[in-house]
């Protein structure tokens, strides 16, 4: 039996990639200023080790993710639906899922031997049923500036259609989008990303993107929209959830207030994906870590405590392939919340069971990582040892 936590608290200037954090030698001869680069240096390595396990593990070395998205829509956002007055929203399943090919491209802008400022870039298609067959890499002969076919860019149209404009993590990631204010982390076989748009308006009107060339956006809110994602890979298997969240205001919605005002800043859930994906080849429907009976054993193996005064504010989501997940339908944006918001996605792929929480921040901070946790168990052993307690309380 395995069971255990990975623990990275960016609240605490002193977070290390690995293991404990060790505290740093009270030695009068040692400046303020010293002690401080002591702990950026130590930063900068976690930095390089997140970017680094992030591509080889989870999206890179030219590899092909193949799989089936299930997009649930709230009736929060569809229309002719009455809006929930604060109350839960219902989740709308489509009639049939989507083949999606995700992809990721490593750059080095300098061409040289440094990697310093290498950075990742993920590009995500839909495929026609009559293409399924047909590799992405292998039709199109791809452009690295663009990520696009150079040679035959109209196959490439022909064959696929790129997902929507929304991002799930930055366009252009690099080793410093894995601090805290980002809430980008990667820990054991799990990980989570976030994007957000600032609730900045621009000429017309509407909220604007602000964005540098770089392809990073700001980390403090309030936002008009925030886009998470939480993963979790098994072999060449992996499960994720990507989760959609808007201000009512952005979208014109009637009697949610004026676009550009500041009435609500909550942010409101418009839809979960949940990515069912394998390696190289497309997931059959014989595969029980994908297909097999809704939810996961038991529920949630680690509970989360999220307060009596938010569990209204969370729905829980349980799906094929022995998964659950929890996580807010509304997000409090407002500067005097100070608690904190989690997603879980529990997911027991074969012999063992894993369970991920993205423990994130409140009000202007909400797009920033509090934690990332993982727990693991033997899925034949997960009942005798799931805690009962929980953990932390979410409010705190």
């Amino acid at each position: 039996m395995t069971q255990g936590y990975e623990l990275f608290d960016y609240a605490n200037a002193e977070y290390s990639d690995q293991g404990d954090l060790d505290t740093f030698p009270s030695n009068s001869d040692k400046t303020e200023l010293e002690i401080e680069e002591m702990r950026e240096e130590r930063r900068r390595k976690n930095d390089e080790f997140q970017f680094e396990t992030f591509y080889k593990d989870f999206v890179g070395e030219e590899e092909e993710w193949r799989g089936e998205w299930t997009r649930y829509e709230t009736t929060t956002f569809l229309p002719n639906e009455a809006a929930p007055q604060g109350g839960m929203p219902q989740l709308v399943k489509p009639i049939r899922s989507t083949k999606a090919i995700t992809t990721a491209l490593r750059t080095n802008p300098s061409g040289d031997k440094s990697t310093t400022h290498d950075y990742i870039t993920q590009s995500e298609y839909h495929i026609t049923d009559e293409s399924a067959d047909t590799s992405l890499r292998t039709t199109v002969t791809r452009d690295p500036s663009t990520n696009f076919g150079a040679n035959e860019p109209e196959k490439c149209t022909e064959i696929t259609r790129q997902v929507n404009e929304k991002h799930y993590a930055p366009r252009k990631m690099r080793r410093e989008d894995f601090r805290g204010p980002q809430g980008n982390m990667c820990v054991g076989n799990a990980y989570t990303t976030a994007y957000a748009v600032n609730n900045i308006k621009g000429g017309s009107g509407k909220p604007t993107l602000e964005e540098g060339e770089e392809g990073r956006n700001n980390d403090k809110g309030p936002f008009s929209e925030l886009y998470m994602e939480l993963g979790i890979r098994y072999g060449e298997i992996r499960f994720r959830l990507k989760l959609d969240y808007s201000t009512k205001r952005s979208t014109g919605i009637k009697g949610w207030g004026v676009l550009g005002s500041r009435k609500d800043d909550r942010l409101w859930l418009v839809a979960v994906t949940v990515c069912r994906e394998r390696l190289g080849k497309w997931p059959t429907q014989k595969e029980k870590a994908f297909k097999g009976p809704k939810g996961a054993p038991g529920g949630l193996f680690d509970q989360p405590k999220v307060g009596l005064d938010r569990r209204d504010k969370y729905m829980q989501l349980d799906l094929e392939g022995y998964a659950s997940t929890l996580f807010p339908f509304v997000i409090n944006q407002d500067s005097k919340d100070e608690g904190g918001w989690v997603v879980s996605l529990d997911w027991t792929p074969g012999k063992m069971r894993y369970q991920a929480d993205r423990k994130f921040l409140g009000g202007e901070n909400v797009k920033g990582l509090r934690t990332l946790e993982l727990s693991e168990v033997k899925a034949e052993q997960a009942e005798e040892y799931r805690p009962r307690g929980g953990p932390e309380d979410m409010r705190q």
